[in-house]
């Protein structure tokens, strides 16, 4: 079995190897509520880097994944699109494969010195073996709204609340295959939240942490995901370091994640 200590140790030789050129474009509520002027676009790249080990009731492994994002946005609009490349070990069977590729829409619904409201909108392709454990095997389409509210001069609070489905006929009983994929699992139908804080430590680096998770409707299982980040930025570059933890569910023990991200 993978230990902690090996999944650590890989992903700080994962941070080391993160040169600022490499880019992650992370369509999470704080990058929606940045307004980027009426007229003029931005374009983003970038690429996130992740490790992680699990250990359900089916599988005992661990895997390691390289997500190229790219996005656009100008006003309170945006797109992007991501796909994953993984190894995967699942009970010494190591496998290499792509993800489901996500596309997402967003918009900012409510702006100002203090409190910015938006929606967004994620279609995840199936492009991903669900048989090998990359892909849902299904279409899922995910609407979701969030907030983010600066508390205070230094902190910011960010919230959200959505809805997941499959593209399917769910009373199917081949359809009940319980969370997938192994890289990223979620149910067939669920509620997803995200509740979360941060701090601007000094200028340019910022710290925080948040949870989120999914309720299962009719079938399925309940997760909840722990995490803290730090991350740090220049000019149009931004890199940041996220530990997580599987606390509810078991999507996964232990999960790290290296992203960066530049915008032009």
């Amino acid at each position: 079995m993978i230990s902690r200590a090996h999944i650590l140790g890989g992903l700080l030789g994962a941070l080391l190897a993160a040169a600022p050129g490499q880019a992650r474009a992370d369509h999470d509520m704080a990058a929606m509520s940045e307004p980027h002027g009426e007229h003029g676009s931005e374009i983003s790249a970038g690429v996130s880097l992740e490790a992680a080990s699990f250990d359900n009731m089916s599988y005992v492994g661990s895997y390691q994944g390289v997500m190229p994002q790219v996005g656009w946005m100008r006003g309170w609009f945006g797109l992007g699109a991501m796909i994953g490349l993984y190894h995967l070990d699942k009970n010494g069977l190591s496998l290499y494969g792509m993800g489901d590729a996500m596309f997402t829409g967003h918009a900012t619904v409510w702006s100002n010195a203090e409190l910015q409201t938006g929606i967004a909108l994620h279609v995840m392709a199936p492009t991903g073996s669900e048989l090998d454990g990359f892909g849902m095997g299904h279409t899922m389409v995910m609407p979701s709204a969030w907030a983010t509210w600066r508390m205070i001069d230094r902190v910011q609070v960010a919230a959200s609340a959505g809805y997941s489905r499959a593209l399917v006929d769910l009373g199917g009983a081949q359809h009940n295959h319980g969370p997938a994929p192994l890289v990223d699992p979620m149910n067939m139908e669920e509620l997803t939240w995200s509740a979360g804080a941060e701090l601007d430590v000094i200028a340019g680096i910022r710290a925080g942490g948040r949870v989120q998770g999914g309720v299962p409707i009719s079938t399925g299982q309940e997760r909840v995901i722990g995490a803290g980040r730090i991350a740090w930025g220049v000019s149009r570059v931004t890199t940041a370091f996220e530990l997580q933890l599987g606390a509810v569910g078991d999507p996964f023990k232990v999960r790290g994640v290296v992203e960066t991200q530049l915008r032009f």
